[in-house]
């Protein structure tokens, strides 16, 4: 439930609904309330033993779509190397974003399945041309309307200072052609001075000579809005929102100086991970640094609706479920080892909480 503030702003109220023995990534919701997470490819300890997990109870998960898939793939090529992006379709088509393993050749791909059938969809790999050897494309957006996916490569580097030539990549699924854009553009890069300050202390990752310095990270969030009109992303260090029509991401007669002209600055945010966004164009934001969900207004301001710092640590994923919440992840990474100088000082369990949108998540809601 939300209410006003007595400052003008609103506030949600948001609950636990889950508990995971792993590092929940993603979250996605399918129509008939199945709920279902990625496991973070940056885990604690050894590896989880599934790349995606169906809930049953905060005892209780189990591999999606089945234990041959929610592994490393075999000789048959069957199963996912790693992934965060994870999306559930209002068709109940499931749809996952494999990272690949690029230092052994293998490519992302997109693995559609069909929760009314329970069976493997199709298969969709992302050509070469639309990768870089420094690749990480961890979310998407799926766009009902042109049945097309636009999939945020962050990129990764040996460097935190690297951005690692962020972009986007268009996939049109009827057609199968692919397009890389806006690489290396102002709204992928990371933003000068943006730096995220959690628990007190900056978020570091260890550099090539050893030393740990503060990441800088340009693309992460995506989304589409519920009508499948505006895509909306931003990076992890910035202040700002994106948005480019998606029309526009598949049109192939657009140069890229004409389609980096249909780029608009949607509004202020904070350091975050997530996004997602409702049918008002309130842009929703996992806030780090304040331990905290935030919104982009559609007037381009920015406020907190939920904070707590004792469970916010770094909200990293939504989704939104049939029911008219929203669901969002906890990772904690800035205690992981990765970022936390070697370290693992995360808590047990990982916890997933929902609240109530501001306004419908689905058009004729």
């Amino acid at each position: 439930m939300s209410r006003p503030r007595t400052d003008g702003g609103t506030e949600v109220d948001p609950e636990r609904y889950a508990r995971f023995d792993t590092r929940a990534g993603n979250p996605a919701m399918t129509p008939d309330g199945r709920l279902l997470v990625s496991n973070h490819p940056f885990p604690y300890g050894d590896a989880p033993d599934y790349r995606v997990v169906e809930y049953v109870d905060d005892e209780t998960v189990r591999p999606f779509p089945n234990e041959a898939w929610s592994t490393p793939p075999g000789d048959d090529g069957v199963g996912i190397h790693q992934l965060i992006g994870l999306r559930a379709d209002p068709d109940g088509m499931v749809r996952i974003l494999d990272i690949g393993n690029p230092a052994e050749g293998h490519l992302p791909k997109l693995v559609s399945w069909d929760t009314t059938t329970d069976r493997l969809h199709r298969v969709d790999h992302v050509p070469a041309h639309a990768t870089t050897e420094l690749s990480f494309m961890q979310d998407f957006a799926y766009d009902a309307v042109r049945n097309a996916i636009y999939i945020a490569d962050l990129g990764l580097s040996d460097e935190p200072s690297d951005p690692g030539d962020p972009a986007l990549v268009a996939l049109d699924l009827d057609t199968g052609r692919t397009r890389r854009v806006i690489e290396d553009h102002p709204s992928v890069l990371p933003e000068d001075g943006v730096t995220p300050i959690i628990e007190g202390d900056p978020v570091v990752q260890e550099n090539a000579a050893g030393e740990y310095e503060p990441i800088s990270a340009g693309l992460d969030g995506i989304t589409i809005d519920p009508a499948f009109e505006w895509v909306y992303y931003c990076g992890i260090t910035t202040e700002s929102v994106y948005r480019i029509r998606a029309a526009d991401l598949l049109d192939e007669t657009l140069s890229d100086a004409e389609l980096d002209d249909r780029i608009e600055r949607y509004g202020d945010k904070e350091v975050c991970d997530g996004i997602t966004v409702d049918t008002a164009g309130n842009v929703y934001i996992t806030d780090m640094t304040n331990n905290a969900i935030g919104v982009t207004r559609p007037s381009g301001e920015y406020e907190i609706i939920a904070r707590d710092d004792e469970k916010f640590l770094w909200p990293d994923g939504f989704c939104c479920g049939p029911d008219g919440h929203i669901y969002v992840t906890v990772t904690q990474l800035h205690r992981a080892p990765p970022f936390n100088r070697g370290e693992e000082e995360s808590y047990h369990p990982f916890e997933l909480f929902r609240f109530e949108s501001l306004a419908p998540v689905t058009v004729g809601r």
